[in-house]
């Protein structure tokens, strides 16, 4: 009886504490354009642009969704429409992106004269 009430009673907890999953990153894999090492992008010359107006550029900087903290931007990968839609979209949705000079991320450092 105890242990029905102890169930019950997480199951309640997990009902109403659970965060809503709807719409968040669980099967959604974006494959990269890498144009240069990570290292010569990340210590190469950097100019900050509109974050709407970075498509086709070489990021500079990495912009990660935490949790889990999977780069979804890395240094020296190209940024697309489809990249730029799914940062957009985590900022809707709330989650904390990290790793950008610019933590509101309207703003990217890209790589110069690439």
């Amino acid at each position: 009886m105890e242990i029905e009430r102890l169930i019950s009673a997480l199951s309640e907890i997990k009902r109403l504490y659970a965060k809503d999953k709807t719409g968040m990153f669980d099967h959604e894999y974006i494959s990269p354009e890498v144009v240069q090492t990570p290292q010569k992008a990340f210590y190469s010359q950097k100019r900050s642009v509109a974050f709407e107006q970075s498509a086709g550029a070489v990021s500079g900087e990495f912009v990660m969704c935490y949790p889990p903290g999977i780069p979804i931007l890395a240094p020296g990968e190209r940024i697309t429409e489809e990249i730029l839609h799914y940062i957009s979209y985590a900022k809707e949705k709330g989650c904390f992106l990290t790793g950008t000079k610019d933590m509101k991320i309207e703003r990217v450092n890209i790589v110069e004269g690439d």
